[in-house]
């Protein structure tokens, strides 16, 4: 990136400022869940660049590797893990150890798809990993979740847990499907929730649309819950050149049509108003949905 390219990036950041959130006086990340109702439809590579686009705009980033099979981010990059969250929780490695620096100033933050299961654990360890994620809430502007696939409680709690969700979609009929079970899902453990659309791999904008018209549609008739179109991805040699290379397509080809899909989207969300969805932090929502079920 040119030192031009670089200063236009910065004063589109500084005039797409979001407010930030308030909790007891201190300022906490923006949480938001990448998901997918099924597998396949290249969620993690969306974390990845939708993480890097919103660092390309300013903001400090955090990614969280939450995928409970697969662990798609290091594979992505060509990173070897050495720590992992639960490591550090019942161990004694440092917070620092386990964050892995990524492209574009971003940390990833690998092996999260315990922490569902450390909520059950004794007091103690409870109040570590509420003290570890309030950190990163303070360290971090924006929290990309990357979520597993399918409809998992865990994949869940991570879901609801987040002040906004990108559902990842494709125009495969069995995408769709599973797009509307994990609205229906989502929204009825957190109604305020908001979802947004993101069609993936579309070969031209109204086929994007036409998707996303037929997901609307059928959420709107039989949950009455309104979804809008984020954005959508068009296919693009780019991506499967950039993953055969390991590294992410908006920073190996900034130029590509795929790329300037990403930070237009990055842009969009970061326009979106603060909700009161915000008001209490990552782990604190997860407890209270564990306790509804």
């Amino acid at each position: 990136m040119s030192p031009d390219q670089a200063e236009s990036l910065r004063q589109q950041a500084r005039s797409n400022k979001r407010p930030s959130v308030d909790i007891k006086g201190e300022k906490i990340a923006w949480r938001i869940a990448v998901t997918s109702g099924k597998g396949g439809v290249g969620k993690s590579n969306v974390s990845l660049n939708l993480a890097i686009a919103f660092a390309k705009l300013g903001k400090r980033v955090l990614l969280v590797d939450a995928d409970t099979n697969l662990a798609n981010i290091d594979i992505l990059l060509g990173i070897k893990i050495k720590h992992t969250l639960p490591e550090m929780i019942f161990g004694k490695i440092f917070l620092s150890e386990v964050l892995v620096n990524g492209p574009e100033g971003i940390k990833i933050l690998p092996g999260s798809n315990g922490v569902i299961e450390v909520l059950e654990h004794d007091e103690e360890v409870r109040r570590k990993i509420f003290d570890i994620f309030n950190e990163l809430e303070r360290q971090f502007d924006i929290i990309v979740v990357d979520t597993g696939a399918g409809l998992s409680e865990n994949v869940v709690q991570f879901v609801i847990g987040a002040d906004d969700v990108v559902l990842v979609t494709n125009s495969e009929p069995t995408s769709i499907t599973d797009a509307y079970a994990m609205i229906k899902i989502a929204v009825a453990r957190n109604p305020a929730l908001r979802m947004h659309i993101m069609i993936n791999l579309a070969a031209k904008q109204s086929d994007a649309i036409e998707t996303f018209e037929k997901l609307h549609l059928v959420v709107k008739n039989f949950l009455n819950v309104d979804t809008h179109m984020l954005g959508f991805l068009p296919i693009d040699p780019s991506v499967p050149a950039a993953v055969a290379r390991r590294e992410p397509f908006i920073s190996l080809f900034p130029r590509s049509a795929v790329s300037i899909a990403m930070i237009m989207i990055a842009r969009k969300l970061l326009k979106l108003p603060v909700s009161s969805n915000e008001k209490m932090n990552f782990l604190q929502k997860i407890l209270r949905s564990k306790e509804k079920v």
